[in-house]
């Protein structure tokens, strides 16, 4: 969006760190982002192969590699403060955890379970990702009641 790649930022680190880090700081303080920061490219990108619609696609906003920098130094300080308070058994949007890590989890904690003489598990494991958006949650409540 701004013209600045990320090479040009790398090759120019010395030159310009001293002034993004002023910038930044300054941006911190105020808790305010930059407007020129804040301006991004939107792009359409296909959800699945086969498109048939606009709600095939997904919008993702290409920011400026200036604006990433801040992001991710905001993100190291964030996670440094919230990691501790997260709930352990919180997979998703989380680095170096997927749904294998939390199936795997289950797994074991389903075999111990059934280490126990007279036990039995009944497990349903769904994927919402698709359906995030649409799912109507008290809905979803009196189906699996049902079962």
């Amino acid at each position: 969006p701004d013209g600045v790649t990320p090479g040009c930022l790398k090759t120019c680190a010395d030159q310009l760190a001293p002034i993004f880090s002023q910038i930044f700081n300054r941006s911190l303080e105020l808790c305010e982002v930059p407007s020129c920061f804040k301006r991004s490219t939107i792009i359409p990108v296909p959800k699945k192969p086969k498109i048939t619609g606009l709600n095939d696609y997904r919008p993702v906003a290409l920011t400026s590699a200036i604006m990433k920098s801040l992001e991710k130094l905001v993100l190291a300080y964030r996670k440094d403060i919230t990691g501790p308070l997260l709930d352990p058994l919180q997979f998703a949007y989380r680095a170096n955890r997927s749904v294998d890590d939390a199936v795997n989890m289950r797994l074991h904690f389903i075999l111990q379970h059934l280490d126990r003489p007279g036990t039995y598990v009944r497990i349903l494991f769904v994927d919402f990702s698709s359906a995030f958006n649409t799912i109507i949650p008290t809905l979803l409540q009196t189906k699996l009641n049902q079962l």
